[in-house]
């Protein structure tokens, strides 16, 4: 997902885009589920690594994007791309939070 962002951007600048609001929805799912993914391949004990590296894949998109001709940069892009890994991070969490306990021995 991570690669097609950059694979694809200089075709999608030629494509109609989403108008707005459409578009940051599109940005709140897609790093959604990039730092969901992400988080259920780290654990809980890690969830620090999709709170930190998906929001830096998400900057450096816009900032690639601003290099693209008929693309542009956005901060609210960036933060809908931010709002969306807190929720899914936080929904994981929320979802598994109890599944990192010891088994019972039964003594």
């Amino acid at each position: 997902m991570v690669s097609m962002l950059f694979i694809a951007a200089e075709t999608a600048a030629e494509a109609p885009g989403f108008l707005p609001p459409l578009d940051k929805v599109v940005h709140f799912v897609y790093y959604g589920l990039i730092a969901g993914l992400l988080a259920h391949g780290v654990g809980n004990r890690w969830l620090w690594v999709p709170l930190i590296l998906v929001p830096v894949i998400g900057a450096t998109d816009e900032w690639h994007q601003s290099t693209i001709v008929g693309r542009d940069a956005s901060f609210w892009d960036w933060l809908a791309d931010e709002a969306g890994t807190v929720f899914a991070v936080g929904a994981y969490w929320w979802t598994t939070r109890g599944s990192g306990r010891a088994p019972e021995t039964g003594r």
